[in-house]
């Protein structure tokens, strides 16, 4: 638990114009939020990000499994 706990909070990326925040759902699935201006920004902030975590996992010997869930606050009815 430490060791995926130390991943994800060296992979986190915080500046002026995105915010990333990780939360414990419920081992062993965590949920990645990243807020930016927009759509193009949020996405260049992520894919880094994953890509770290996956790279530091796997090291690890673990596995790792991203799902793009949908935002709520952006959602179309």
């Amino acid at each position: 638990m430490d060791i995926i706990k130390k991943i994800l909070l060296d992979s986190t990326k915080k500046d002026q114009e995105t915010n990333c925040e990780i939360t414990y759902i419920g081992a062993p699935k965590y949920r990645i939020g990243v807020s930016a201006q927009d759509f193009k920004s949020a996405e260049k902030t992520l894919k880094p990000i994953l890509t770290k975590i996956q790279d530091s996992l796997e090291k690890q010997k673990g596995t790792f499994k991203f799902t793009r869930e949908d935002s709520k606050k952006t959602r179309v009815i």
